[in-house]
C-alpha cells in the first residue's frame, strides 16, 4: 500500500504504511521534541495496532526521508486520528491533506464510517487542513476548551 503523489516544489511524495525501520527518521523528523526512546515505544504500539488491524499509521516520504505522519486507532466503525506531525520544512504544502485522503480510502476498506480528532485551538494551519478534508467542528474538549474536536462522516460503500 503505497502511492506516489506529485506536489509542486517538492520531491514526489510516497504515502505508505509505517515500517519498523522508520522509527529513527520519525523521531528526528516528525517528533524531534520527544525523547527518541519514547517515540520508539509509541511506534512499536502503533506497529502492533497495524498488524492487528486495530489501527494504521501512514507516513509521507520525500526523497527517501519520512517527512510527515498520522495515525488512526479503530474502535468498531469509528476511527480516531492522532499524532499528526509534519517536518517544519514541509509544512503548508498540503501533505496532511494527502495523508488524510489516503487514510479515508483505507477507512472505506475497513468499514470505518466516522472519523474524529482533536486539534489545539490556536493551530490554524491544522484546522484549515482538516476542514479542507471535510472535517467539521463538533465541540470543545479539555480544560478551558483548549482542544477542539472535529469529525467527519464517511460515505458508506455498498457491499
Amino acid at each position: 500500500m503505497s502511492r506516489k503523489l506529485a506536489t509542486t516544489s517538492l520531491p514526489p511524495l510516497v504515502i505508505r504504511a509505517l515500517l519498523p525501520e522508520d522509527v529513527g527518521a520519525m523521531a528526528r523528523n516528525c517528533f524531534p521534541e520527544d525523547k527518541p526512546e519514547e517515540v520508539a515505544a509509541r511506534l512499536q504500539d502503533e506497529l502492533s495496532a497495524q498488524v492487528s488491524r486495530r489501527g494504521l499509521t501512514l507516513v509521507a516520504e520525500a526523497a527517501g526521508n519520512v517527512v510527515a505522519t498520522l495515525s488512526l486507532q479503530i474502535h468498531g466503525n469509528c476511527g480516531w486520528v492522532y499524532n499528526v506531525a509534519v517536518h517544519p520544512v514541509f509544512r503548508g504544502r498540503g501533505i496532511v491533506g494527502h495523508l488524510l485522503s489516503h487514510l479515508i480510502e483505507e477507512c472505506h476498506n475497513r468499514r470505518v464510517t466516522r472519523l474524529a480528532l482533536h486539534v489545539r485551538r490556536g493551530n490554524s494551519a491544522a484546522i484549515r487542513a482538516y476542514e479542507r478534508a471535510g472535517f467539521r467542528f463538533t465541540g470543545e474538549d479539555g480544560m478551558r476548551g483548549e482542544q477542539l474536536r472535529y469529525e467527519k462522516v464517511l460515505t458508506t460503500i455498498a457491499s
